[in-house]
């Protein structure tokens, strides 16, 4: 094996080895958190607050866990711990007496949640006018967080803001509607990112960005302009899809099972890697972009509904959530499509497309097994170690692309005149020591 190519294999294989073996448990996704809704009425208040079963039982000892009491014992001891942990307060300081009923079970998107209803004693002051002090989880897990959630008597939702380790009061009153923008903002973004179904989805789709469609193969595209303008329509057919389905969604036009979305997320991942490795249709990435976005908004639509948002969300509340979606999907662009442009002129790309690809195949394949119920997926543990270690990804990819720049000097579909869009390969003959030349169609197939 030449240095050359031992540089770039080692390359690739310490790439593969530093994310999948970096050390750690991964990042809260957004389910992991809680939501204390309350809801208001001219007279009264009322509510319910959910909760992560495994948040929940890193606040208790190992005597008190979800695994060990029975769901009843268990249902009592989480009525008792937020009992202490959540107070609301009127105008006058009064402090209101709560009633917790109707505890119940759950799980979604694989995330085991105890529901409850809350009534609330309002013994004086102004019910809509209140203080709420929270710190469920958070007094042990200072990561942890809350959202909080209000609709008012005409059914119009909002979110105040946010419990957090730093903020375990919130105020709600006259003004106090739209003051969670920048939550909501911050809970699409990571939504984002902590979900590798949708990172990928997206990120596969760029594999084939730099290049171009040609006879049912992959080759060498025209430059860094059109390959930022495939990049550019992916993007907006993305999020036109995406966006259409998250606002019907939520504001309850359309209702489509999550099991069925959750399954199709996942079909979607497997459809952008089957076009990695060969082009379905000619300029095919928008539109798989656009299709598969309708599917990935109705699963960004499930976060609002679960924080009980569906139905009644103000606009302010919906945009702002989709901002941090889009935010975030053009931050994992702008880390890793600079990296898959730099390597895109070697024939060394080809190798790194078709493996890249393959593993988003295989991703597919264990979500969509676990998803329709066969069996547990067992790549969670590769999952999670790559969603919690982000930088890493990124830096090794770098790492990938700089070693592939600097010692794969054999270029793809270059023209005689150096351009990058001309018509010929060349290639050097290490044997005979002569330079031969490709015709465009065995410049395509030796790219595909």
């Amino acid at each position: 094996m030449t240095a050359r190519r031992f540089a770039v294999a080692a390359a690739l294989a310490a790439t593969t080895a530093a994310v999948v073996a970096a050390p750690g448990s991964a990042s809260a996704h957004t389910l992991d958190n809680s939501t204390v809704e309350i809801e208001l009425t001219e007279d009264g208040m009322s509510g319910s607050v959910s909760l992560s079963v495994t948040a929940l039982d890193q606040a208790f000892d190992a005597a008190h866990r979800s695994d060990v009491l029975s769901d009843e014992a268990y249902a009592a001891q989480v009525i008792a711990y937020l009992d202490e942990h959540l107070v609301v307060t009127g105008g006058d300081d009064t402090v209101w007496t709560e009633h917790y009923t109707d505890p119940e079970r759950r799980s979604v998107e694989g995330i085991e949640t105890i529901d409850l209803d809350i009534t609330f004693d309002v013994v004086s002051g102004d019910p809509t006018a209140f203080t709420i002090d929270y710190d469920a989880i958070i007094e042990a897990v200072p990561a942890h967080s809350a959202v909080l959630v209000v609709v008012d008597a005409t059914n119009r939702a909002s979110t105040p803001g946010v419990f957090t380790g730093d903020d375990t009061s919130i105020t709600v009153g006259e003004g106090t509607p739209t003051a969670g923008v920048a939550d909501m903002i911050g809970h699409g973004f990571h939504h984002v990112l902590d979900g590798a179904d949708h990172l990928l989805f997206l990120l596969t789709l760029l594999l084939p960005a730099p290049l171009i469609a040609a006879d049912r193969r992959w080759r060498r595209g025209s430059g860094l302009v059109r390959s930022i303008r495939s990049v550019a329509h992916v993007v907006t057919a993305f999020t036109v899809g995406h966006s259409l389905t998250l606002a019907a969604t939520t504001l309850g036009w359309i209702t489509v099972p999550s099991a069925l979305v959750e399954v199709l997320i996942a079909i979607s991942v497997a459809v952008s890697a089957l076009h990695a490795i060969r082009p379905l249709a000619r300029r095919g990435e928008p539109m798989i972009a656009a299709a598969f976005g309708l599917v990935h908004g109705m699963a960004f639509a499930g976060i609002l509904t679960d924080l009980g948002l569906d139905g009644a969300t103000s606009l302010i509340t919906l945009f702002a959530f989709n901002i941090g979606i889009e935010l975030a999907q053009l931050a994992a662009i702008a880390c890793i499509f600079p990296s898959l442009a730099l390597m895109a002129g070697r024939r060394t790309y080809t190798t790194v497309r078709l493996v890249g690809a393959a593993m988003a195949l295989v991703a597919a394949s264990g979500w969509i097994v676990e998803r329709i119920g066969l069996a547990a997926n067992p790549f969670t543990p590769v999952e999670e170690a790559l969603i919690a270690h982000p930088w890493s990804v990124v830096g090794c990819v770098a790492v990938l692309a700089v070693t592939i720049r600097l010692f794969d000097h054999r270029s793809v579909g270059a023209a005689a005149d150096g351009s990058s869009s001309g018509p010929v390969s060349d290639s050097s003959d290490p044997t005979l020591g002569l330079t031969t030349r490709r015709s465009p169609l065995a410049a395509a197939r030796l790219e595909g």
